[in-house]
């Protein structure tokens, strides 16, 4: 019914790529080639988690996945209460339906994450499944495939799970390994950095003192304590009133795990 997947010419077309955007166009490619009307493939960076999404993950998206649908996402701030991000982060670690038992865990108390599947249902998601990626001191990470119509996606789900699974995770391992894929993932953090901030951490992460670096950039080190404590602040989810919640410690640590000196120029 649906096109063959060649798994040896999607692995050398996915090594082949040279940016996270080719991979994905590769992945998503085979996705659709499976019967799916489209993917969603979202990374959320630990820190993000932490401060209560207070940037945005990182989304990539086929175009068939109802633009309409991640623009309302975004702005309402789903991804805060989203029962598929809650379940992977909970610790599920095999594929599940949306409008199966799993979600339906993290929706019995959250009203906000009834929202979020109801929503998905008024943009015309009828059918859709998630398979977690990642869930560890990084982030955590899944891919989210979409059908329309409910035969075909019971079809899908009994005939062609194991190769999407086994496209998605070699995506996944592919684009979250590669050098030249990277700096994707950390995008969410350095855009909501000032370059001052960017090259504070950078220098913090290469072990400088606070008076080298001080010295190095030419400001005093009263000065550098405050762009610690804007940069802590940005992460904390408050406003400048309110409660700083993470430390300067998680922000060092945060960052040395997703080499984020590396994509600092």
């Amino acid at each position: 019914m649906y096109t063959a997947v060649d798994l040896g010419q999607y692995c050398e077309e996915l090594y082949r790529a040279r940016s996270f955007e080719q991979a994905f166009s590769v992945f998503e490619k085979q996705v659709i080639k499976l019967g799916y009307d489209g993917v969603l493939y979202t990374f959320i960076p630990r820190l993000l988690i932490d401060s209560n999404f207070n940037q945005e993950p990182v989304y990539k998206v086929s175009e068939s996945y109802s633009p309409q649908y991640l623009q309302h996402y975004e702005q309402a701030h789903f991804e805060r209460d989203d029962p598929l991000i809650q379940a992977v982060n909970g610790g599920v670690a095999e594929a599940f339906d949306w409008w199966g038992d799993i979600p339906k865990q993290y929706m019995s108390d959250n009203p906000k994450a009834k929202e979020v599947i109801a929503t998905s249902l008024n943009y015309g998601i009828n059918n859709g499944i998630t398979i977690p990626l990642l869930n560890d001191e990084r982030g955590v990470a899944g891919a989210s495939f979409i059908t329309e119509e409910d035969t075909k996606f019971s079809l899908l789900k009994s005939s062609t799970m194991e190769k999407l699974e086994l496209c998605t995770r070699l995506f996944h391992n592919l684009v979250f390994s590669g050098a030249c894929y990277t700096s994707a993932f950390v995008q969410p953090i350095l855009q909501s950095l000032t370059n001052t901030e960017k090259r504070f951490l950078a220098k913090l992460a290469q072990g400088k003192t606070p008076v080298q670096i001080a010295q190095e950039l030419g400001r005093s080190e009263k000065y550098l304590e405050q762009v610690m404590l804007k940069v802590r602040r940005k992460f904390s989810h408050s406003s400048a009133e309110g409660a700083i919640t993470v430390n300067r410690n998680q922000i060092m640590y945060y960052s040395g795990l997703m080499n984020l000196v590396e994509h600092i120029d």
